[in-house]
């Protein structure tokens, strides 16, 4: 992935940065499968970028959010995206996405795992 790239970003009741941690590689709205694979390669491309500060992040989480901690402790690196994408405060910020709305495409620079993961609830 570019560092610059055109991303989908999904309406919905989120912060910039949540809309940022939820933006896919696309250049339309993708069905809500596709997006979901989508965002789970792009959290694992984060991880795979650099995995050793991806877990740093990822147990930096330990009281505001243990079952990321716990994902860093039980799965392997290779899982974590999917991991992610699955859990608990990634489900939270989900239900927030309006789909009856295009959200939009614009171009952004794409941002380190730990950013993002500060913006989950």
């Amino acid at each position: 992935m570019n560092s610059s790239t055109k991303f989908w970003i999904p309406a919905g009741d989120l912060s910039e940065g949540q809309a940022m941690l939820l933006a896919v590689p696309a250049t339309t709205k993708p069905d809500r499968q596709v997006y979901l694979m989508q965002l789970a390669q792009k959290l694992q491309e984060l991880v795979d970028q650099s995995p050793e500060l991806a877990r740093t992040a990822l147990e930096m989480s330990q009281e505001q959010a243990p079952e990321l901690s716990q994902i860093a402790q039980e799965q392997p690196p290779t899982q974590w995206g999917i991991s992610l994408t699955s859990s608990d405060s990634m489900a939270s910020l989900l239900s927030r996405l309006d789909w009856s709305k295009p959200g939009q495409v614009q171009t952004h620079q794409q941002t380190d795992l730990q950013s993002l993961l500060e913006q989950l609830p």
